[in-house]
This record gives structure tokens, sequence and C-alpha cells, in this order.
């Protein structure tokens, strides 16, 4: 019983504690590989720790959980793990495995990610079509660079050979389907290798363009 009693004590002393912390104070253990350093890592932690600014840090940084555990030599054992991010976005920021917008600041690490270009209010849609569209390339073995929402209705992405494929917001999953129709069609033939660019927004037809010459289907 006495043991149950002092559990809490112990937590709410090792958070009292943090007010008054130093960067000897604190050990610091990371979950994974890091993205950004480790010397920026602790310095934005201790800052957070030792401040009162709420959690913004898990907004404007990678640190996307913190766990502190008091130890008996009076160290504060950090754990720390970060964002997994999906999808680069403007002006630096990142979309998350979580769905959240972050916007990390420097990192040390690189990034093969997809894309997204849009305002942020615009990101879960482009995030769900780039998926969709991805799908459809796996056919032929590509991937998607970038998805953009050029205008209100007006969709442009780009795969890693620098093909473009252009889309209407409200018609894409029907366009889609013509898409993979016309690549299994196209297939065989090897065109699908010279083709630069493919748009998908007439009703009932295809643009398509092979190294400068253009064909409808």
């Amino acid at each position: 019983m006495r043991l149950l009693i002092l559990m809490p004590i112990i937590f709410i002393s090792a958070c009292s504690y943090v007010d008054e912390l130093d960067s000897e104070s604190l050990s610091f253990e990371f979950s994974k590989e890091l993205i950004s350093s480790h010397i920026e890592a602790k310095h934005q932690i201790s800052n957070h720790l030792n401040s009162k600014k709420g959690n913004t840090i898990f907004l404007e940084s990678w640190v996307s959980m913190i766990k502190t555990t008091k130890r008996l030599n009076k160290k504060l054992l950090v754990e720390i793990t970060e964002h997994q991010p999906i999808a680069s976005l403007e002006e630096g920021k990142f979309l998350t495995q979580e769905g959240k917008i972050i916007l990390p600041g420097a990192k040390s690490k690189e990034l093969e990610l997809i894309r997204l270009i849009g305002s942020d209010s615009e990101v879960p849609m482009l995030i769900k079509n780039a998926f969709l569209l991805q799908n459809i390339l796996n056919i032929i073995g590509n991937s998607i660079v970038s998805i953009e929402q050029k205008s209100s209705d007006f969709l442009e992405a780009i795969d890693n050979e620098g093909k473009t494929y252009s889309f209407t917001e409200g018609d894409f999953r029907v366009q889609l389907e013509r898409l993979e129709e016309f690549i299994l069609f196209e297939l065989n033939s090897g065109n699908m290798d010279h083709i630069r660019y493919m748009d998908l927004r007439y009703k009932n037809a295809i643009a398509v363009s092979y190294n400068k010459m253009e064909k409808s289907t």
C-alpha cells in the first residue's frame, strides 16, 4: 500500500523539477533514427521542458512525443519519438502519418516524399487523390513526385519519369478509370515510355503528348 501512495508523489516531483532543468540534468533516449540532428532535438526539448509555452513544440519541430521518467540518480530520462512525414508541403511544412501539418524548421536527413502543392485546407484532398493515382501508376511501376491544385477544379500531377497528368477534381475518379484503361491498352505497345503528358479533362477523350507529338484518343 505504501508503494502505491509514493508513486504519484514521485511523478509530481518530477514534473515540478522540470522548471529547474539544465542540460546536465537530462538523459536522452531516441526511439528511431532521427530526421533532425541529435543536437537540435536536445536543444528544442530542453527549451520546451523549461518553458511554459504549451505544446507548440509538437507542431514546430520533428518531435511527436516526449516521455519523461525521473531516475534515482536525479537525472530525468527523456524518451523522444519523432513525427513520421508522408508528404512535403509548401513553405517548409510537412504532413505526418497522424494527419498533422507541422513546420519543423531545419532538418538534417534527406527525405524522399511526395510534394503537395496547395493551401493547407486542400492537403487532405491532395493526399487522398495522390494515393488513388499512385494505385494506377503502380501498373507501370511509376511513382508520383508531386500533385498540385492549379485552380479551383484543376489538378496536375508529375511522376518520377517526368510524365504530367492533368485532371479535374470533380471528375477525378472517373478520369482515373479512363487512365487505367488507357495504360492497360498501351502497356504492350511500348508507347508508354515515350509519353510526356496526359490530359484527362476531356469528357470522352484523353489528350496525349508523345515527345512533342500530340495525339487524342
